[in-house]
């Protein structure tokens, strides 16, 4: 038997669709991705600071780096939300039976949101390891720009050799995009060490940790192995919380002003027969829905994700323990505005994304739909 969705598409056409779509539509989008990114760990004040020349990107495969993770990852968490989805909303269905004797599988309202909190779950957790590779390769890209840009100057951006160790913190440019050794952590974290006391002797992490900072990683794999080396398995996991918490926010707020500015629109309608996509708006009224709820998912969420970034980055879990004792650092080192940070290409992201992946899913599956109903090799 033919496993379907609920839009009635068989579950092999939904896939495809899905995942053609959104690896197109993460694809085109990925450089928004790469600035929102680049602008949330950033430390400008530190930058203008000791006149540090900017580390933007300087070519398309730079705006690109990281962009395999997160193809890969949308992918995948694309798969899982279908799958997840389709399982879960036969799952919470319940037999019914009709006027005439017939018997029924039937999902009621509620039972939906609860199904789409429980695809939305897993498909989160799908994408957590990818999520952190992407920002390791786009802060390896960082970094590389900031030591060629620096280098004629000789500014160490680093942080120096490990053997050598000097106290950097606050007297040089310390870059975030670096590893921070033992020393330079202590330093970081207000310890003991001076300007006047001898550097702790290097561990083997911290060797390769500068061996790292010397030579940033370039490529997915590459990455990989460097997150496996230095952090073990638990570097692909990082901000599992933060993330799940994120993806909740962001489907909570955009249902919830969508719904709340419909009904500004329309009092009178009646969402029960209507649904929640059936109403009879105009193209101008369905683009201000979805400008209002996408700015709303922004201003909410938007330190969420900063949080998020800065708990996934190459020094997030050696500085701060939890969420929130990084948004507190965070807040006190760079102020209110830092939470904001990345927030306009994000914004235009979400804008353009949705969209984009509704439209491209529409046109893959009429041409799944045509190239399913022909035959090879007939007569």
């Amino acid at each position: 038997m033919t496993t379907t969705t609920p839009n009635g598409d068989t579950l092999a056409t939904a896939l495809m669709s899905g995942c053609v779509s959104t690896a197109v539509a993460s694809t085109l989008t990925y450089p928004l991705d790469c600035i929102k990114t680049q602008q949330q760990l950033n430390n400008e004040v530190t930058m203008k600071k000791f006149n540090v020349p900017g580390n933007f990107p300087s070519s398309i495969a730079q705006v690109y780096k990281g962009c395999s993770a997160l193809v890969l990852g949308s992918v995948v968490k694309s798969c899982a939300r279908l799958v997840s989805y389709n399982w879960s909303t036969k799952f919470m269905a319940t037999d019914s039976v009709d006027g005439h004797g017939n018997h029924h599988r039937k999902t009621t309202a509620p039972r939906i949101v609860i199904a789409g909190a429980m695809s939305g779950t897993l498909e989160s957790l799908w994408i957590i390891p990818f999520e952190n590779i992407k920002i390791a390769m786009i802060q390896n890209m960082l970094l590389t720009n900031e030591i060629s840009r620096t280098a004629k100057s000789g500014m160490n951006v680093t942080g120096g050799h490990p053997h050598r160790q000097k106290f950097v913190y606050g007297k040089s440019y310390l870059s975030p995009h670096a590893y921070y050794t033992c020393d330079i952590v202590a330093q970081v974290k207000g310890g003991t060490q001076s300007r006047f006391t001898s550097p702790r002797h290097p561990t083997p992490k911290d060797i390769l940790k500068t061996s790292f900072n010397n030579h940033p990683s370039s490529t997915f794999f590459g990455t990989v192995k460097e997150i496996y080396q230095l952090k073990g398995l638990t570097g692909f996991t990082a901000g599992s919380f933060i993330t799940i918490v994120r993806q909740v926010a962001v489907s909570t707020v955009w249902l919830s002003s969508y719904n709340a500015t419909r009904q500004l629109i329309d009092p009178h309608s009646n969402s029960a027969s209507q649904g929640w996509f059936g109403h009879n708006h105009t193209f101008v009224q369905s683009l201000g829905l979805h400008l209002l709820s996408s700015a709303a998912v922004i201003t909410v969420t938007q330190p969420i994700d900063v949080i998020k970034s800065h708990v996934q980055s190459k020094n997030g879990k050696t500085l701060s323990k939890d969420s929130l004792s990084t948004a507190y650092r965070l807040f006190m080192e760079q102020g209110p505005r830092a939470m904001f940070r990345g927030a306009l290409p994000r914004g235009l992201k979400v804008v353009v994304s949705g969209g984009l992946t509704g439209s491209i899913y529409e046109y893959v599956n009429k041409i799944v739909h045509i190239a399913g109903s022909q035959t090879v090799f007939g007569n």
